[in-house]
């Protein structure tokens, strides 16, 4: 009888597991309100390395411009560095809860700046949902297992 009630209950995981799986396997449709080009202002960005044991953070001002194109491409520039490989994705968590709805994984960029001591580092911009063609966005650099916020923009259509 106990061999059948936990046979039972691991049919049951099977289950609920499996119809998870195939839930998130759903392809994601790009809201075409998304699709265009995309400007921030001028902002502070800041980088941060190691040296020795300490962290240096590193500032200046940059904009950022992107275009997002309606096969989820994404092409921009962060200040001085560009890339033209990025992918947008559906953020995975509740946009209402995490405040992200896309992410811009940009992959790997040069110097942002000119006194940038980082000549590449791997970045993703976060969109909030977006409100009246305006998009809170954060750049993150996101190497490894990090998750350092570099800045937080108001990207604004064109």
């Amino acid at each position: 009888m106990k061999n059948r009630r936990n046979n039972n209950r691991l049919s049951v995981w099977a289950i609920i597991l499996t119809a998870a799986f195939l839930g998130s396997c759903t392809e994601w449709t790009l809201p075409p309100e998304l699709v265009g080009e995309w400007e921030s202002g001028e902002k502070q960005i800041t980088v941060r390395t190691k040296v020795e044991k300490e962290w240096v953070f590193t500032s200046d001002t940059a904009i950022i411009y992107i275009k997002i194109n309606s096969d989820k491409s994404v092409s921009g520039t962060i200040g001085a560095a560009s890339f033209e490989n990025g992918v947008i994705v559906k953020n995975r968590g509740n946009p209402e809860t995490t405040g992200c709805a896309q992410v811009i994984k940009c992959g790997s960029i040069g110097k942002i700046f000119p006194d940038d001591p980082m000549p590449a580092k791997e970045v993703q911009l976060w969109l909030a949902p977006m409100e009246d063609n305006r998009i809170e966005t954060e750049l993150r650099y996101t190497e490894g297992m990090n998750q350092f916020p570099m800045a937080g923009f108001l990207l604004v259509k064109e």
